[in-house]
């Protein structure tokens, strides 16, 4: 597409603010994921299969790791801009919207793969998309909100 005296020549409206607005922010905020699902599968492995922990423990610590390293790299990346709260009152909130998208997660795969019967991983894929706008979403409404 061309531009016209500084402008897209083709324009989609609202959708082109959107995707200037929170275009950066989506691709840091999926990236910040990805190394939460690398912390969470890679210490699942390590304290599980190398370390010996029950596998509810092992997971639960590598679940509560991911959260932090999310936490940190969406701090320094997908909303740096952002003057926020104090970091307590950040991680506090990081914390509780990331286990209800957790929640949101296991709910889609209880009744997508138990009730439902489909293929497992192809549920989770949908829960976690699900969970990711979630978590998207209020974190950027409510836990790295713009300061007034």
């Amino acid at each position: 597409m061309g531009k016209l005296y500084g402008r897209p020549a083709v324009s989609f409206g609202p959708a082109d603010e959107l995707v200037r607005q929170h275009g950066r922010r989506v691709i840091s905020f999926g990236f910040a994921g990805v190394l939460g699902v690398v912390t969470t599968l890679g210490g699942t492995v390590l304290l599980y299969h190398h370390l010996g922990l029950t596998l509810w423990l092992a997971s639960g610590i590598s679940i509560q790791s991911a959260i932090l390293v999310t936490f940190t790299a969406n701090s320094l990346l997908t909303w740096r801009d952002r003057e926020t709260n104090s970091f307590s009152r950040r991680l506090a909130t990081f914390e509780a919207v990331s286990l209800v998208g957790l929640g949101i997660q296991e709910l889609v795969l209880m009744v997508g793969a138990t009730d439902l019967h489909y293929f497992y991983l192809l549920v989770l894929l949908v829960g976690t998309g699900i969970a990711s706008i979630w978590n998207y979403l209020v974190n950027n409404r409510v836990t790295f909100r713009q300061a007034a």
